[in-house]
């Protein structure tokens, strides 16, 4: 089964651009007759934008149209500034994790990179111009992204960057922005907990104060005094002190964000608490320390209703309903019931296993709720909301900013999460964030609002280079007016499209009451199956995932299949690898 799974996903990783870029020959563009969302909290108007030389020219309804301009007709398609991503790992390769344990000669007293300590370190080492994650962005609309170095609990500093597709040097807006700062202990070697990271953050701070205090009195005045050398961590540290670099501290959990509360109160840097997922419990606290807040994005699935419940409670209505018949019939007899006490404890156990497994589920799905609600919670209480993207698929990202807005925050707020918000932590406001002239032409065209569910995102300007995307016709599910119930039980095969090669194999589907089970083979070893029980169906399309351990790691293959017929379409998504498309047909149609 692994082989199966090592050549699927060896097909796919080698992803290639999912964009058309529109061959241009004039530094002009005008989208005419768009829905201009200029910045949220205005009202939209139908109209046009001109871009110059990569720069929004004019905006507005009587946009004069040059003769050397290529137009884009709009026809009425909503047009949004370019979304902003304010952190992330956009544009880097994920490291490979090892197991092994560092070599030191003093686990207490480890050296700086081996403890995940290396503030030095900038994002421009590690961005690569044609990696997966800025493509896969930028189809979601992402014009510009706050990139942050893998690492441990100080992996560096961060780079604003252009989702241009270019190199650095080019793509870079603000080298250097931030620094980079996590709650991860080091393995085996100081700092192993958080409180040795507490304490680990004291030291680099207060030494780098030190140090930075002697490099201006030496500078002042250098007579009689020792040449101040700080090491480059020391050194590193000094845009931080002075308050020239903020601080994105991952702080997911409200325990974490107490603890980086706790250090920003102590030592005084700026702090934008990141990655959050659990701050409405601290949040008075939050907002005394006018701190900013990025919330994780990478929201928990929905709970799905339980399939079997039905048929449960339709079982024990029936066997009600049966009860008094039966004792009828017994007392006509004179027959004694039947010896019931050795089954009565069993039956009270099954209750009281049903009642905590019913809490656990209420326990769950409030939880949820309760995270899906944290962007309304704290714009209720005026505090700014923005995002981060370092846990989040770029696929899911308008599917989870539209439950929040089903959710109740408002879709004015849920737009400027996307752009202005996330332009003031950046403190890029005076370039880009909003659709006006004299900024970065950034522009985002999508079919309908964004909020809505059958939007679909057209064309992405990025610096005024276009990038347009097809736009697929979404097929109906059964149940909708002219389509009919859909079996798919038989065999039907797949083809997994990867430019330059294949994946492709067989599905056998089998009816399992009101789901099916599914075989699955590879071309390359049709010996091998994997099966997967119990999919989850929701009229013609078919969900289901399977994680097979491959070289280590657990790579998991989550499938959603659109059957229309004897042929189906869909995606196939592989975790960090990103998301890929299949399509199918029956092997034996009627």
């Amino acid at each position: 089964m692994n082989r199966i799974i090592y050549c699927i996903a060896f097909l796919l990783i080698c992803t290639v651009g999912i964009s058309q870029d529109v061959p241009q020959v004039t530094n002009k563009i005008y989208l005419k007759n768009v829905t201009l969302h200029s910045q949220p909290g205005q009202e939209a108007i139908l109209g046009s934008i001109l871009i110059e030389d990569g720069i929004i020219a004019a905006v507005g309804n009587n946009v004069f149209i040059p003769f050397d301009a290529k137009i884009i007709e709009g026809d009425s398609m909503h047009a949004y500034a370019g979304f902003i991503a304010p952190l992330s790992y956009i544009g880097l390769e994920k490291p490979k994790e090892s197991n092994e344990a560092p070599k030191v000669k003093r686990s207490g007293y480890p050296p700086n990179d081996v403890a995940g300590i290396t503030p030095e370190r900038s994002v421009a080492n590690a961005y690569k111009k044609d990696e997966k994650t800025i493509a896969n962005f930028r189809k979601e609309g992402f014009t510009i992204a706050h990139s942050v170095p893998y690492g441990g609990m100080m992996p560096g500093k961060g780079s604003v960057i252009s989702l241009n597709g270019k190199d650095y040097h080019e793509a870079v807006l603000s080298k250097d922005q931030s620094m980079f700062a996590t709650w991860k202990t080091a393995r085996r070697v100081f700092p192993a907990t958080l409180i040795g990271i507490m304490s680990k953050w004291r030291e680099l701070y207060r030494n780098a104060e030190l140090s930075h205090h002697h490099a201006q009195a030496y500078k002042s005045n250098p007579q009689n005094k020792k040449r101040p050398s700080p090491d480059a961590a020391t050194s590193a540290l000094f845009a931080v002190l002075e308050k020239k670099m903020p601080v994105f501290f991952v702080a997911e959990k409200h325990r974490d964000v107490a603890r980086t509360l706790q250090l920003q109160k102590e030592l005084n840097f700026d702090l934008v608490i990141s990655e959050a997922r659990d701050i409405d419990r601290i949040l008075d606290r939050t907002k005394k320390s006018n701190a900013r807040v990025l919330l994780s994005l990478d929201l928990p699935k929905a709970e799905k209703e339980d399939k079997k419940k039905g048929k449960e409670e339709k079982k024990e209505t029936e066997v009600k309903e049966a009860e008094p018949a039966e004792q009828t019939a017994q007392a006509e007899t004179n027959e004694a019931p039947p010896e019931t006490s050795k089954a009565e404890p069993e039956k009270k156990m099954e209750k009281e296993e049903d009642e905590k497994s019913k809490q656990l589920k209420e326990r769950k799905k409030a939880a949820i709720a309760r995270y899906v609600g944290q962007a309304k919670t704290l714009r209720s209480s005026d505090v700014p909301v923005s995002f981060s993207y370092l846990e989040t698929k770029a696929k899911d990202v308008h599917t989870n900013l539209r439950r929040m807005v089903k959710d109740g925050l408002s879709e004015d707020d849920a737009l400027a999460a996307l752009t202005t918000e996330a332009a003031d932590v950046l403190n890029i406001s005076e370039t880009a964030g909003t659709l006006e002239s004299g900024k970065i032409g950034n522009v985002v065209l999508s079919t309908k609002s964004i909020f809505d569910d059958e939007a679909k995102i057209k064309y992405v300007v990025i610096d005024g280079q276009i990038h347009e995307y097809e736009i697929k016709e979404k097929k109906k599910k059964s149940g909708e007016e002219g389509e009919e119930p859909v079996d798919i039980s038989g065999s039907w095969s797949y083809t997994i499209e990867v430019p330059g090669m294949t994946s492709s194999g067989t599905m056998t589907f089998t009816k399992n009451g009101d789901s099916y089970d599914v075989e699955l083979t590879n071309s390359q070893m049709p010996d091998e199956t994997v099966s997967v029980s119990d999919i989850d169906m929701n009229g013609n399309v078919a969900s289901f995932s399977y994680s097979p351990p491959v070289g280590g790691m657990n790579i998991t293959l989550d499938n959603e299949l659109t059957f229309d017929g004897d042929t189906f379409e869909g995606t196939v998504d592989v975790g960090d690898f990103g998301s890929f498309e299949i399509t199918g047909q029956k092997d034996n149609p009627e």
